[in-house]
């Protein structure tokens, strides 16, 4: 039967049994305390080191403002791209960019505009209006207190409405 040993260091649990060094911190934990320690893990506790580098228990700290705040931001950031890539490709961003600048060459040359500027433009138009949206969102995120970011939903259509 292998032991188990936590090391506060890394902050985890090492089995003798599946590694050959263990943490220099590595202090032996029972088999039963080990359980109990995951079993309330998996109930929202922390497992954390004491002062002397054994596994406790403790109370999951709720996140900063400042965390709740990032974590809506990146939230809106991914919901932003994915809007974006429902929009246009990055390959069809990418044409239409160098269709659009054909355009801005032939404006400027008197020549004749290239075939598919308008749907080109209309893309644009449309992306462009999802980062509105998007840097609108993350104003509005900076500013709200931490109850209305911890459930917030960045795919709520009514904040990429404007109005």
């Amino acid at each position: 039967m292998s032991h188990i040993y936590y090391s506060a260091a890394r902050g985890g649990f090492f089995h003798a049994a599946n590694h050959a060094t263990l943490p220099d911190d590595a202090v032996r934990v029972s088999r039963q305390r080990h359980r109990q320690l995951l079993d309330a893990q998996a109930q929202g506790c922390q497992i954390v080191p004491n002062d002397k580098g054994r596994p406790v228990l403790a109370p999951v700290a709720p996140p900063s403002l400042e965390q709740l705040r990032a974590q809506a931001t990146a939230a809106v950031n991914r919901e932003a791209a994915r809007r974006i890539k429902a929009v246009a490709t990055i390959e069809r961003q990418t044409n239409d960019n160098a269709l659009i600048a054909q355009a801005a060459l032939a404006a400027a040359t008197g020549a004749a505009q290239p075939a598919g500027l308008a749907e080109a433009l209309a893309r644009r138009a449309a992306i462009d209006a999802v980062r509105a949206a998007s840097n609108r969102i993350a104003a509005l995120i900076a500013q709200m207190p931490a109850a209305n970011l911890t459930d917030f939903d960045a795919t709520a259509e009514r904040l990429w409405v404007e109005g």
